[in-house]
């Protein structure tokens, strides 16, 4: 695979705080290596796997830390992309979508995201919404198909504590607008200062982790500038009632930071603090697997933080095949974790199994071609997923052309494997 050196992942790093800079030179450098790189085939995948193209649509689900089935599996969620967005659910019957009913459309989404759904049970999903120009979050119940709307808009639930946590997403819009909703001047959220918990049910505020006190236990502190700041990408811990949420900050020398937060407890952790931190999943209750940079080494680590922080690279301690950025997923029965890579020199990007243990070996499951028209913003990363019963992995993908949906059967390869 014609992946990227560590000598122009260097300078990618050095310049990635000049965001348009960094943008626009990635840009022309990646399309001069495309035609360098190019190859023919658009796909390929493991013969012991099963490509299915469950929809005609032109389909994406978005992040990659919640799945769009039901838990039940008898339902199906994404978005149709044409012009503005919908947001459908779909019956899910023999491997395939059926009977589309559109629960919401808007013009305010990204691609990374979308609308942010996440099913709260079988019977209810929440999204992000624009209403009255305000930024807000729904309840959608699929069986009288209602919505209810909720002032807060959504960027992490805990189901079964009936809480959504929400940020400024006005703010991050600024910061990183990949994960923003184009608002315009004369949109508005309800303030939230860091991150806020709020009890969907009885629609009261819980607790606010305010931005002061991540700031306070932060290494960045002296370089902060509220204006600078960026947290995202916040995991609600499948174990316990707590949080781990990326902050980072813009200028140049500060660094990525990853916190842990137990909001039983009341007690906040800096976990990492270094040149890089991206993806991550949970693993076990006090440990996460993340890719990030470690003794200057880019990589997948897994992080401990149960009575002392500690960083190993147990599950993949081979760097030579550890050193591509993507998204983790942990399966239904913690035996297997699934991740992407971005686009390499010739615009594939692979998807990999592996086991959730010492010294695994990746098992390539295919590879996805991603043309240029699919670059920075509207980048589409195959964001794997598990489905509820372990059988399939759902992502997006663009190798026929355009924005798509599709599942991979690994049952056999599981099987073989196990």
């Amino acid at each position: 695979m014609n992946d990227f050196n560590k000598f122009e992942k260097k300078v990618s790093e050095l310049i990635k705080r000049h965001l348009f800079f960094h943008q626009f030179i990635k840009y022309i450098y990646q399309y001069f290596l495309y035609f360098l790189n190019k190859e023919k085939n658009n796909l390929t995948i493991n013969k012991l796997s099963k490509l299915i193209n469950i929809s005609k649509e032109s389909l994406f689900y978005g992040y990659y830390d919640h799945t769009p089935f039901s838990k039940d599996m008898k339902l199906f969620v994404s978005h149709n992309h044409n012009d503005n967005l919908k947001l459908k659910l779909f019956r899910f019957d023999e491997n395939i979508l059926k009977d589309a009913v559109t629960i919401i459309e808007s013009k305010y989404y990204n691609y990374q995201t979308g609308l942010r759904p996440i099913w709260i049970d079988s019977k209810n999903i929440i999204f992000n919404y624009v209403k009255n120009n305000t930024l807000i979050s729904g309840l959608y119940n699929v069986e009288n198909k209602s919505i209810i709307d909720l002032k807060y808009p959504v960027q992490e639930v805990s189901s079964l504590k009936n809480i959504l946590f929400s940020i400024d997403y006005k703010k991050l819009e600024n910061i990183n607008r990949d994960y923003g909703y184009n608002l315009s001047k004369k949109n508005k959220q309800e303030f939230v200062n860091g991150i806020l918990a709020y009890d969907y049910k009885k629609q009261k505020i819980l607790f606010n982790l305010k931005l002061e006190k991540i700031i306070k236990n932060s290494k960045n502190k002296n370089l902060v500038n509220t204006n600078d700041y960026e947290i995202n990408h916040i995991h609600h811990c499948p174990y316990s009632e707590s949080i781990v949420f990326i902050f980072r900050n813009r200028k140049i020398g500060a660094n990525d930071e990853l916190f842990f937060y137990n909001y039983k407890t009341d007690i906040i952790k800096l976990i990492y603090s270094g040149k890089l931190i991206s993806h991550y999943c949970w693993i076990e209750k006090d440990k996460i697997f993340a890719y990030m940079q470690y003794n200057n080494i880019n990589g997948f680590y897994e992080i401990s933080f149960k009575n002392k922080i500690s960083i190993t690279q147990e599950i993949l301690p081979n760097v030579s095949f550890n050193n591509n950025d993507g998204h983790p997923s942990l399966s239904p029965n913690k035996k297997w974790i699934v991740f992407d890579t971005y686009p390499n020199k010739a615009r594939k990007s692979s998807l990999y199994l592996i086991k959730n243990q010492m010294n695994t070996k990746k098992i390539l499951l295919g590879t996805f071609y991603s043309p240029m028209k699919y670059y920075g913003y509207k980048r589409c990363d195959l964001h794997p997923r598990w489905s509820p019963d372990g059988k399939f992995i759902s992502f997006d993908s663009v190798h026929e052309g355009t924005r798509k949906t599709y599942l991979m059967d690994i049952a056999k390869l599981i099987k073989k494997y196990e």
